[in-house]
């Protein structure tokens, strides 16, 4: 017999996961979230953790570039010292790990970045000043910025802290995408919604349970788990339990979400295709968005790092619009001014499509004033003026079960 363990929320991080030893071996049987405070949905499935990079998380090469940019304006710091700075401490921490495990490694990564930054600020500090070090400090903080990467971060492998606890729920690294057989058939046996009452999400009142896939990573940030995803995640949607719910599947990568769903013929009817914007040269993903086979599709503009003048934003095909601003620590997010919000919500609602204002986030401004909020997120409409308190749902959702 094998013996049944369950790792809680707490000791896993998010979400709970159970597995099963048998004969040494470790066997997955599910992991998901039922409930999840994300405000425009009531749970969460991840077929794959980790990402390919994005805006949010990206490459060694622009973080250290940014570092060597922001440290040049505030001392004598020639472009590439970050990179010798830092190649030097991973080579250092590799060399000093006996048995290297999986997600351990002596790379430049992004994740190896981040783990090494206090030394490296440390170093900074000693090398160029106070004031390097800040602008060090800030370039850091702003090119690392995606809430699920930060937990892979705290939760996954380090090379610093090589005999750390490892969370076996999470990616070993962020950028090691890995895939997690069961997750999405497990989430979709979960209890129908469709007339249960949160009191804490009133506006998804009457609508079936919303899936957020992919919270913690981008399934499609690779062309070979096609195949996985068909098995692992379509499957189980087009399942008679999985048809009771809708699936938000979210992407940095519309253009390869549009082959895989030509290669299935088509996504699913309770699939609601998504991507995200961050500023205005991300806009080339809503054109690719379009191209992908799905009935309904949506976006997420969030965390909204600049205005996005509505002219730009073309809407035709697609049927919801979330913002929000970005979280994180005060002293280095970007401000988000709420006059974005309207402009959005008003060109929304212009043209028929609904509008989710999920957060004003961590610095929110208004008139060139700053904001000060309870909620660290932004995220307690209670605190907002009251005409930006719109979380609309699109009638797609409505109309799903009543067919």
């Amino acid at each position: 017999m094998g013996i049944l363990q369950v790792l809680t929320p707490k000791e896993l991080g998010f979400p709970a996961v159970f597995y099963c030893w048998d004969s040494a071996i470790l066997v997955l049987c599910f992991s998901m979230a039922e409930q999840t405070p994300i405000q425009w949905c009531h749970s969460t499935a991840n077929p794959i953790m980790g990402c390919g990079g994005c805006e949010l998380f990206p490459a060694p090469g622009e973080i250290l570039k940014s570092i060597d940019e922001a440290v040049g304006t505030a001392a004598d710091w020639p472009p590439g010292k970050s990179r010798a700075l830092m190649r030097e401490l991973v080579d250092g921490s590799f060399s000093k790990i006996k048995i290297p495990l999986e997600g351990h490694s002596a790379a430049l990564s992004t994740t190896n970045i981040w783990h090494h930054r206090d030394i490296f600020l440390k170093k900074v500090s000693l090398l160029a000043g106070r004031t390097a070090r800040k602008a060090a400090e800030g370039a850091l903080a702003s090119s690392i910025t995606c809430y699920a990467a930060k937990l892979h971060l705290n939760k996954a492998r380090s090379i610093v802290s090589p005999l750390r606890g490892f969370n076996v729920g999470y990616a070993p690294a962020f950028e090691r995408v890995t895939q997690f057989e069961g997750r999405v058939r497990q989430i979709a046996k979960t209890k129908d919604l469709l007339h249960a009452h949160d009191p804490k999400k009133p506006w998804l009142d009457g609508l079936p349970r919303l899936i957020f896939v992919s919270d913690m990573g981008d399934a499609f940030s690779r062309n070979s788990d096609f195949s996985f995803l068909e098995a692992e995640a379509i499957e189980p949607i087009r399942s008679p339990l999985g048809r009771r719910h809708m699936w938000l599947w979210l992407t940095k990568r519309p253009d390869r979400m549009a082959r895989f769903g030509e290669r299935i013929g088509g996504f699913p009817e309770n699939v609601c295709a998504m991507t995200t914007v961050t500023r205005s040269d991300k806009l080339s993903r809503v054109d690719q968005l379009r191209e992908v086979p799905a009935a309904i599709r949506g976006l997420s503009l969030e965390p909204l790092w600049e205005r996005i003048p509505p002219k730009e934003l073309r809407l035709k095909g697609i049927s919801w619009v979330i913002v929000g601003g970005e979280s994180g620590c005060r002293d280095f997010v970007r401000p988000f001014d709420i006059s974005w919000a309207r402009e959005l919500r008003d060109h929304c609602r212009e043209r028929g499509v609904a509008f989710f204002l999920k957060q004003l986030g961590r610095r929110p401004f208004e008139n060139g004033q700053e904001i000060m909020l309870r909620d660290g997120h932004g995220g307690d409409w209670s605190e907002w003026p009251k005409d930006l308190r719109a979380r609309e749902m699109p009638a797609a959702f409505r109309r799903y079960r009543r067919g």
